[in-house]
């Protein structure tokens, strides 16, 4: 592993880059590679961004969002597979474990270049030749605005640019609600809207662009599949691959869908359960002070955040893994009834 100082002068004008992300990406994902590519073209590189999976919808404003090369896509997986056999580097955002790309991962791997995490998730594996890590950072966006700046060229980032690094700053903080809303990323956020960054406009091309059949699915979801159990104070919701067909659900339909348990009386934390073919998808989120990163890891194959994590559940379906879910609950009560008196 290098000094990320060192890593300013390694990179040469005219060197092939590779930018990518992790599977499913958000808004932080997909603002922090746009950002840092655009950054890097106007060093005289040649970047380009790469991702696992398909945008949704709400993220496709983004400058530069049209040209991401998707693996998923037939016609770009041959293209991507070139790009990183012949690249000069490879920068990872917004994730720090290889599996997060899924089947891009293998080409990632492989690949003969060095290779840069740029991240804020805890325990990063030890993949990569330079780390830029932070877990105090809230964002990955807030830390690309961070090293361009270390890195004196806090001149370069423009309102497009800008407005790629607050659409991840917004989001992974909840709209700046979460405990990881700290001063610093109310200077940064200052200091992009110094830059001309609309920030009522991004807020609504990611929050207000929903389709009919997205909102149908939401309250779908909070009528038929929420339940509260009160006794470990928990919100949970499932989603059946029958719901997401019934509505036709796209990338980034569930993105968020989590967050609305917490806003139940009395909910200390949430849990969203998704039927995927390859297993179940798990979205943990809670309030201060209690941590839902040590249950998805010690349980659900997952980790994350102290107050928003993720996890699956390999071993079966929804009904299999709600069955582990309740036997593994009474474990927690303590801790949670600690909380709820706090």
């Amino acid at each position: 592993m290098s000094s990320i100082t060192a890593l300013r002068a390694a990179l040469v004008p005219g060197q092939q880059i590779v930018i990518t992300t992790h599977f499913n990406p958000d808004s932080d994902a997909i603002g922090s590679t746009l950002a840092w590519q655009k950054y890097l073209i106007k060093k005289g590189l040649d970047a380009i961004v790469v991702v696992p999976s398909g945008l949704s919808a709400n993220l496709t404003w983004m400058p530069g969002a049209a040209d991401i090369l998707d693996f998923e896509n037939i016609l770009h997986k041959v293209q991507i597979e070139a790009l990183i056999q012949r690249a000069d580097w490879i920068f990872c955002l917004d994730f720090s474990g290889m599996q997060r790309l899924h089947g891009l991962a293998k080409w990632v791997e492989a690949a003969r270049c060095q290779k840069v995490v740029i991240d804020h998730h805890l325990d990063p594996e030890d993949f990569a030749d330079y780390y830029y890590h932070r877990t105090v950072a809230a964002s990955t966006c807030e830390l690309i605005f961070d090293l361009i700046q270390e890195w004196g060229d806090g001149d370069l980032i423009d309102t497009e640019m800008g407005s790629c690094l607050y659409s991840g700053i917004m989001t992974d903080t909840g709209s700046f609600r979460h405990p990881n809303t700290t001063a610093h990323v109310h200077e940064v956020v200052a200091a992009l809207i110094n830059k001309g960054v609309n920030t009522n406009a991004v807020h609504r091309k990611v929050f207000d662009s929903a389709s009919l059949q997205r909102l149908q699915f939401m309250g779908h979801v909070l009528a038929n599949r929420l339940e509260y159990l009160p006794d470990y104070h928990l919100a949970l919701m499932w989603i059946t691959e029958e719901d997401q067909k019934q509505f036709h659900s796209q990338p980034g339909d569930t993105e968020g869908i989590v967050n609305y348990g917490l806003q139940l009386a009395g909910a200390i934390w949430s849990i969203c359960m998704i039927q995927r073919p390859d297993g179940v998808k798990l979205s943990f989120r809670s309030i201060e002070p209690f941590a839902v990163n040590q249950f998805a890891a010690t349980y659900f194959e997952g980790g994350g955040h102290k107050n928003a994590s993720g996890g699956r559940f390999s071993a079966g379906g929804l009904a299999e893994a709600k069955e582990k879910l309740l036997e593994v609950l009474p474990l927690y009560l303590s801790e949670i009834k600690r909380v709820k008196n706090l």
